[in-house]
């Protein structure tokens, strides 16, 4: 029997690398999106409360400087959220039902105005956590990457979504299908950066974490920001 010659031999190692590097066909991406989507859904679904610590990186593109921040983040569904940052930001932004009341203790000053009235604000900021439902009825959802231990979707919102971003990059951990890491794309070309540490779901929370105990003297702000 004739044995190859190399030229054949070479040509051959060639066309497979070429097949197995070629990408996988778009019905395949697809259907993993649907799956990624319905992790979400299922995790989304089963949780009740979170907990965690977050570091916000905030870039502004036009002087090209980060402001770093840090605190904690307190979450009961399907409303109620409490982020604290931490000194030198010290500030407390307590999301409700009906209203957003954001506290300023080094200027003894509460801004309160109705949820409705300013869209997105603490909220959004948690795409990706609890119900997933409307996912894909407000964004359109791409799946941008995959490790074994994380996956990464790009969220383009829709006009009628009514976001403050263009485009939201979610780092999902594969062991509990929420976000490990958030990237917020505004149109001035700025970026927040958040990432999540010690979650805790479904965990106990304080008893008074949603409250805003203020002490005398602060001056409350109805309708601002």
């Amino acid at each position: 029997m004739n044995q190859p010659r190399p030229r054949r031999l070479w040509a051959l190692f060639t066309l497979g690398v070429l097949v197995s590097t070629l990408p996988l066909p778009a019905t395949s991406s697809v259907e993993r999106l649907d799956e990624v989507l319905a992790a979400m859904r299922a995790a989304g679904d089963e949780l009740k409360t979170m907990s965690a610590s977050f570091r916000q990186t905030n870039h502004d593109y036009i002087l090209s400087e980060d402001e770093v921040v840090t605190g904690k983040l307190f979450l009961r569904m399907p409303s109620d959220i409490r982020w604290e940052y931490e000194p030198p930001q010290e500030k407390v932004l307590l999301v409700g039902r009906d209203r957003i009341r954001l506290y300023n203790p080094v200027a003894r000053q509460v801004q309160e105005f109705e949820r409705g009235k300013l869209r997105g604000a603490g909220a959004e900021l948690l795409v990706g956590f609890g119900r997933n439902d409307a996912l894909k009825e407000n964004y359109d959802v791409s799946l941008m990457d995959e490790t074994p231990a994380e996956a990464r979707l790009r969220l383009v919102p829709k006009p009628t979504s009514g976001s403050l971003f263009t485009a939201i990059e979610l780092t999902l951990s594969k062991e509990n299908w929420t976000p490990v890491k958030t990237t917020f794309f505004e149109a001035n070309r700025d970026q927040t950066e958040i990432e999540f540490d010690a979650v805790i779901l479904n965990g106990d929370l304080p008893k008074d974490v949603f409250e805003l105990r203020l002490p005398a003297g602060v001056e409350i702000v109805r309708g601002g920001l």
